[in-house]
């Protein structure tokens, strides 16, 4: 009889949580696993022209996502990522190598808003420039998204 009522009062709680994580599965993942880092999300569709505005011969969008890029050292390598307000945060991971020109920023176009910065390369080396996607809505968050690239200063 006891072992009856154990069982039912562990099975209630188990299914409760297996409900709560069916019911935000990405929020689960994203705070297990963390965001999910597989470049191909970002480049389902091609890129738009990046804004003119971004002022680099080197410019990184969606699509670049997992690639490594090569740039000398004193040129600028500029980052223009469209979508929403949903970019969080865009940084670089060696500042020694890669200083920031024009911190991220957010700008409207007529049909896009841009999430624009530019970085010069300071000295030979390698940095990634990384950010995290986040989409919201009214039913909540989906799963976050790793955007990275690495950049190698010659």
């Amino acid at each position: 009889m006891w072992k009856r009522t154990l069982a039912a009062g562990l099975i209630i709680p188990a299914i409760l949580i297996a409900l709560a994580i069916a019911t935000s599965l990405d929020r689960f993942l994203n705070f297990v696993l963390g965001p999910d880092s597989d470049p191909s999300y970002f480049c389902t569709l091609p890129d738009p022209s990046p804004v003119p505005s971004a002022g680099s011969a080197t410019v990184l969008q969606g699509c670049s996502a997992g690639k490594t890029v090569t740039i000398k050292r004193g040129e600028t390598v500029a980052v223009d990522l469209s979508a929403s307000d949903a970019w969080h945060p865009l940084d670089v991971s060696d500042h020694s190598v890669l200083a920031t020109v024009i911190a991220p920023t957010r700008t409207d176009t007529s049909t896009l808003v841009h999430e624009i910065a530019v970085y010069r390369g300071l000295k030979a080396g390698r940095s990634t420039i990384s950010t995290v996607y986040r989409s919201c809505g009214d039913l909540g968050c989906a799963r976050a998204h790793l955007w990275r690239v690495t950049v190698q200063v010659t």
